[in-house]
């Protein structure tokens, strides 16, 4: 106890360093715990369901292109043949993604997210609820009165967690629903990717669902083809394999006609499948990623505690030595030097719980590699958060313990002697010291070229439209359907709307568009009669006269839309400049003629070629064809682009906007306003986090780093003196004697550069993968990154250097 007090008034007698070591200390276990908290909810357990590695999900393996992609979508035969066939005890079904449908509750009206699953869906995954109850036979038929059971986040969100929410009726797409439970909370459905707000039985589907969808496979004049939603999944039955399932389920289907392969199926564990196929890879990738990181920042924060321990050994190594000189055991001494650096630990680890729960809010604006939102996965500080931080503070104390006990045991009398005579020290403890700023130097190095690698992602990726102010470009959709609008009554709204924009003092230019689809790369077009394939899709838009002045779009060739382009006149199309160079193989694509593409089979004519914009930073040469909006069909939906005008921000944009469309109908409400530059940052929110998680890191282990440069630098300039005095009357001009202070700096900080730019090379191939349009060893990133951290260390040993160069023999002379 004794000790422990004596430790404890040494740390406050020099309270900066140690509040600096413990908060290190204390972001580095908070950043563990939070990045073991985020990987688990995404990579060990997702899903909060009974034994997710025996819920077994039925999926396809097939190509697409090069690419071979997993589909878990069938049709609603499959899900009647997989019931009889006995593969599973209970197989279940739910649409695979949510409907996205106008709901109203109360005096609220909003999207919600709409899931659609069969009676026993949440019984087999072992969801049960904590208010009302759950699905039943009678709720999952044809014709039965649609109920709901919410999740936990959407009745928090909406309800206030009121129990009386059950029994309440809501309106979803036009149609009564009954609330009658509400789900555990952290179900948020099977896919990370997506997230639902409520459930209804799968049976009535066809009453709230899309119209037009043949959710049934139904065959009959008017019926749509059957499309393939349904998520289809259970557990073997006992003593059942997984290859004798499979085979089960292959059996379920007739032979293939010949020539075509018989499709290959496989059963996923659910916990696999709640990541999305094609972003595993990369979820795994940028796991290691983050792992690694804060690995490296708890290395950061153990040698920062281990320096300053160390440095207060050498600084009571006379006292040390006179302590056993009077009969003080090693032991003891080493003790108090580890309760130090207990205390240290242990105030770390308090200071982390508070960090991590800060983190994980600050944490929760990003989303992961496939768009898993951090935020949907409503991670909290739970027991093995907790647990991992107590793990890791007694990780730290014993790494303490082994680098400043270690020095406890060392100091001798014949120490204290040499420090009295004015000798420069044995480099025995400076090489130790060095090593420890060294390693942090190439820490320091791994980290900032890791957020300058992220940050000039973006970058690029905000430079992909160079010819177009992304941040003032304002975008959303405007569906009118849900709120019972036929195509004809939707014509006159947005006409109105159109004016009402275009006259407003806050906005530039107003236009429309509608994405009518677009043809992939296995498709084929007529271009002036002969067969045409592309390497990548082809998308058709129909815009306005003003879209491209609206958009800030450049026209390369020939002309844009004209309001004369209207439905009887002859049918005209401009198309994107990467279109246009593989449409005429490098000249000019004017007066080629294209048909098949669109509702109307009459072939269009190319009269205008206009700049690329890229939309999809994975698409940076988009294939697109524009068309008069006038020449297409009317359409209930339409996707609106504004321009701010230069006096205006986006935030009067998006108030006016939404004024002028609640003037015309107070129910409706288009999706949130983006400008374009949100758009293609949000595609880059892997890199966003990556950035700002680096970048945070990488500036505490900077200002660490040059802690420890001037450490080393002040420390050498004390302990050689003497031999700067000597040095000095023996003819040594000041310039030259500063200048080996700044040398062995350099030494030692260039050391700790080429040492994190190995590790750089090392971890390319980990962080190759979420750079956009930049190589993992850009020299420009990582040769900026080393000059600017060897000037900082060069500039903080300036001092040590200018009171070496200043050294009088005399004066230290006297001082002995």
């Amino acid at each position: 106890m004794d000790e422990l007090k004596v430790a404890l008034r040494r740390l406050i007698k020099r309270p900066a360093s140690a509040l600096a070591s413990a908060a290190t200390l204390g972001c580095a276990i908070a950043a563990a715990a939070v990045t073991w908290s985020a990987l688990s909810a995404v990579l060990i357990n997702p899903l909060p369901v009974n034994d997710p590695e025996q819920l077994l999900v039925v999926g396809t393996r097939g190509t697409r292109g090069r690419d071979t992609v997993v589909r878990t979508g069938f049709v609603y035969t499959k899900f009647r043949q997989i019931q009889d066939s006995g593969v599973f005890e209970q197989p279940v079904a739910q649409w695979g993604s949510p409907h996205t449908l106008l709901t109203k509750v109360g005096d609220l009206t909003e999207r919600a997210e709409i899931g659609f699953a069969t009676h026993d869906f949440f019984e087999v995954l072992g969801v049960r609820t904590v208010v009302g109850r759950e699905l039943t036979p009678d709720d999952d038929r044809r014709g039965a009165s649609p109920v709901a059971v919410l999740t936990h986040r959407y009745w928090r969100r909406v309800f206030n967690t009121s129990p009386a929410a059950v029994g309440q009726q809501i309106v979803v797409a036009g149609t009564p629903v009954t609330i009658v439970g509400v789900l555990q909370q952290g179900f948020r459905g099977l896919d990370l990717s997506e997230s639902f707000d409520m459930y209804l039985a799968f049976h009535t589907i066809d009453e709230v669902g899309e119209a037009m969808t043949n959710y049934f496979a139904e065959q009959g004049p008017g019926k749509s083809s059957p499309t393939a939603g349904m998520m289809i999944l259970g557990r073997l039955r006992h003593g059942a394999t997984i290859a004798e399932a499979t085979a089960r389920i292959v059996a379920t289907d007739p032979p293939p006609p010949p020539g075509r392969a018989a499709p290959q199926y496989l059963l996923i564990d659910a916990n696999t499948a709640a990541v999305p196929e094609a972003a595993r890879a990369g979820v795994s990738h940028f796991a290691r990623l983050l792992a690694g990181t804060v690995g490296l920042l708890l290395l950061i924060g153990c040698t920062t505690v281990g320096m300053l321990l160390l440095i207060r050994t050498e600084a009571r190594a006379e006292e040390f030595a006179m302590c056993m000189a009077l009969g003080a055991s090693r032991g003891r001494l080493a003790r108090g030097i580890m309760c130090e650096g207990a205390l240290l630990a242990a105030a770390g680890a308090a200071l982390a719980i508070p960090v991590s729960w800060w983190l994980f809010h600050l944490i929760t604006v990003f989303q992961l590699p496939g768009n898993v939102s951090i935020e949907r996965l409503e991670l909290s500080l739970d027991a093995r958060a907790i647990t991992m931080t107590i793990v890791a503070a007694v990780a730290a104390i014993l790494l303490i313990a082994v680098v400043a006990g270690a020095f406890g045991f060392r100091a001798t009398v014949a120490d204290a002697l040499r420090s009295r005579a004015g000798v420069t020290p044995r480099t025995t403890r400076r090489a130790t010291r060095a090593a420890l700023v060294g390693l942090q130097v190439a820490v320091t190095v791994m980290l900032v070229a890791g957020a300058g690698l992220f940050a000039r992602s973006l970058v690029a990726a905000l430079n992909l439209n160079s010819d177009i102010d992304m941040s003032r470009l304002v975008m959303g959709l405007i569906q009118l359907q849900p709120y019972g609008y036929t195509a004809e009554r939707a014509q006159p709204f947005f006409d109105d709307l159109i004016v009402t924009l275009n006259n407003n003092p806050a906005i530039q230019a107003a236009s429309f568009s509608n994405y009518e689809g677009g043809m992939s790369s296995v498709g084929k077009r007529q271009v002036n009669g002969a067969p045409r394939q592309f390497p990548s899709t082809v998308s058709y838009i129909r815009v306005d006269p003003e879209y491209f002045r609206t958009m800030g779009i450049r026209q390369l060739d020939g002309r844009g839309f004209k309001p004369d382009d209207k439905q009887q006149s002859p049918p005209v199309a401009v198309v994107s400049e990467s279109f246009a160079r593989m449409l005429a193989n490098g000249a000019s694509a004017l007066g080629y003629r294209i048909e098949g593409f669109s509702t109307s089979d009459a072939p269009v004519t190319v009269v205008g070629v206009v700049a690329d914009v890229v939309g999809n930073v994975t698409i940076l040469e988009p294939l697109v064809i524009y068309l008069p909006l006038a020449q297409g069909r009317p359409r209930v939906y339409r996707d609106l682009a504004i321009r701010a005008a230069p006096t205006s921000t986006v935030a009067d944009v998006r108030r006016e906007t939404l004024a002028a469309i609640k003037a015309l109908d107070p129910q409706v409400a288009p999706t949130p306003l983006r400008t374009l530059e949100e758009r293609v940052l949000a595609q880059m929110a892997p890199q966003q986090l990556g950035a700002t998680v680096l970048g945070a890191l990488g500036a505490i282990a900077v200002l660490l780093t040059l802690l420890g440069a001037y450490v080393i630098a002040d420390s050498m300039a004390t302990m050689r003196m003497r031999e700067m005095g000597i040095r000095a009357a023996l003819g040594a001009t000041r310039r030259q004697l500063g200048t080996i202070v700044l040398a062995e700096t350099a030494r030692l900080v260039g050391a700790g550069v080429a040492a994190g730019l190995a590790l750089a090379w090392l971890g390319a191939s980990t962080i190759r993968s979420f750079l956009f349009q930049v190589q993992p060893l850009d020299p420009i990133t990582l040769g900026g990154v080393s000059v600017l951290i060897l000037t900082l260390a060069l500039a903080v040993s300036v001092r040590a250097a200018l009171r070496s160069a200043r050294v009088d023999l005399s004066t230290v002379l006297k001082a002995e």
